[in-house]
């Protein structure tokens, strides 16, 4: 008998499917009184972790990350890259294992606004290119090509963001100096997302909304969030979530290589030296964050602790399955305590 992990009427838990009832009737069959269910994380956006880099990482580092981000709860994860070269973007989908955690790379990059790079490798930069460009088309045509990041008001981005949209991939307006209207533009040419909101955008002002004034107001965008209590304060976290229907913001990490090392450690980061500092990753002599050093597992925990477990399982598992057009059941269920702590990683079949 197949069963679900939905909220029903009886609370969140795993439900067993009545012939002839709808799902708001089905019988609660599993739901221990001292934990909650979950079903396994799917984060659309990391650069690495435990000092291994995406856009270097060998098939076996891969592997290697997988099995930590499994320990972490994770099903799904998308290796993200920095801005680059086509080729070496198209090295980065090539050396990608058929792994069942890896549900395809997001591009990040590196058709971006200079005015917004964040940590990105800022020599990288380039204007969007056409479809069809013989450099970069390999790479947009990859089966394994589910999310582009590009500034929409950068010229050609238009096409090109059309283009990818018939593809059916993910594309994000991030890194970006768009007013409100080269938002809306870009919305209406396919954009389905903003990539870390407020982060590395053109803020909201009272005359000029902006890429995050246009994020906030558009009903039919999806919104990332980094929620480590860093990047957004709860206070700005909670504004997206009173803007935003609840299926339409994703919670990811961003995550680093920088994460899971030690306070105090320094490393190069895509040519900028980083150091570890109070649970940050800072570029050496800046406030520029260079990603983050946590976890789905960390910003469910905040999410859930600030919001409610009912939106920390949206934003964590839910609204980004959605997003990858992920079918089916989970294939991993996560149990954790009333505190928040995972006490069991399951996967059933």
């Amino acid at each position: 008998m197949t069963r679900f992990l939905t909220l029903g009427s009886e609370g969140f838990g795993v439900y067993e499917p009545e012939e002839g009832l709808p799902p708001g009737s089905w019988k609660r069959v599993e739901a221990p009184a001292d934990a909650v269910l979950c079903p396994g994380f799917v984060d659309i956006h990391i650069h690495g972790a435990l000092g291994i880099d995406t856009m270097t990482a060998s098939p076996e580092e891969f592997v290697s990350l997988c099995d930590w981000l499994a320990e972490q709860g994770y099903e799904r994860w998308l290796p993200t890259t920095v801005c680059c070269k086509a080729d070496a973007a198209l090295s980065v989908a090539e050396r990608l294992p058929e792994h069942p955690m890896i549900a395809g790379f997001h591009l990040e990059g590196p058709f971006l606004s200079p005015k917004f790079p964040g940590a990105q490798p800022e020599s990288e930069i380039a204007p969007p290119p056409a479809f069809d460009d013989p450099a970069w088309c390999p790479v947009f045509r990859h089966p394994k090509l589910k999310i582009v990041t590009l500034a929409p008001e950068r010229e050609g981005a238009l096409p090109l963001i059309s283009a990818l949209a018939k593809r059916g991939v993910a594309v994000s307006m991030g890194h970006t100096d768009a007013t409100f209207d080269e938002a809306s533009r870009g919305f209406s040419a396919g954009l389905r997302s903003a990539t870390h909101t407020f982060n590395a955008m053109r803020g909201l002002h009272h005359r000029e909304p902006g890429a995050l004034g246009f994020a906030l107001f558009e009903e039919g965008l999806c919104a990332e969030l980094i929620y480590d209590r860093k990047h957004v304060s709860p206070e700005a976290a909670s504004i997206l979530l009173k803007c935003k229907r609840p299926d339409k913001v994703i919670a990811v990490s961003d995550s680093s290589p920088a994460t899971g090392l030690q306070e105090g450690t320094a490393l190069t980061l895509w040519g900028n030296q980083a150091e570890v500092i109070d649970g940050r990753v800072r570029l050496v002599g800046t406030n520029t964050l260079a990603g983050s050093t946590s976890t789905l597992l960390d910003a469910f925990r905040n999410l859930g602790a600030d919001f409610g477990l009912e939106v920390a399982i949206s934003l964590a598992s839910t609204n980004p399955r959605r997003l990858l057009g992920l079918e089916g059941p989970p294939g991993v269920l996560l149990t954790f305590g009333l505190d928040l702590s995972l006490k069991e990683i399951a996967h059933p079949t």
